[in-house]
């Protein structure tokens, strides 16, 4: 059952670190096409500084979750360290518990403002599809995928922290296995 569940974590945060890393070549070219038109032809797009903004926070909140999977986020490593066993593992789940009660708080605050401004549109934005305007709740969309997403990483590194504690006293380095692309 675990090992089910570790490999569609694994598969959850490789396609999600994978997406994070599109949407920061996207954003770079969106944000290259607004400097070339503003500056080369004078004539600045409508699009483009608001594309790139948005797609810069998905990638921040899809990065977040694998940062918070590789226990790569600040962390003060002084008392965590001199710790062993029991009160090791104990801390482990405190900080964990913490993280998942703040993470749960964002992802319905977020969940709360998407639904609030799904009536509003992108200034500059169409559906290239429909002609229709784009929400700002799409963009809004990416606190609470983000939270869940990072909930997910929480978990599963706090459970392999717990269980390489149990088995030699010492906690993992990063999994590597999330950032091959």
């Amino acid at each position: 059952m675990l090992t089910a569940l570790s490999a569609i974590e694994r598969f959850l945060m490789r396609w999600t670190m994978r997406a994070a890393m599109t949407l920061l070549v996207l954003a770079a070219c969106v944000s290259l096409w607004q400097v070339v038109t503003r500056f080369i032809f004078s004539e600045p797009s409508t699009w483009s500084e608001v594309t790139a903004r948005s797609l810069d926070i998905w990638m921040v909140y899809l990065g977040v979750a694998v940062a918070f999977r590789q226990g790569a986020l600040m962390a003060v490593e002084f008392v965590h360290q001199r710790l062993h066993g029991t009160a090791r593992i104990l801390l482990v789940a405190a900080i964990s518990g913490l993280s998942l009660g703040v993470l749960a708080v964002i992802a319905w605050a977020g969940w709360e403002m998407a639904g609030r401004v799904k009536f509003q549109m992108l200034a500059g934005v169409e559906n290239p599809f429909t002609g229709d305007g784009i929400s700002i709740a799409m963009v809004y969309a990416a606190i609470p995928v983000g939270a869940v997403l990072s909930m997910v990483g929480v978990v599963a590194r706090a459970a392999e922290e717990i269980a390489a504690v149990r088995r030699t006293g010492t906690a993992p380095a990063a999994p590597q296995e999330v950032y091959e692309v």
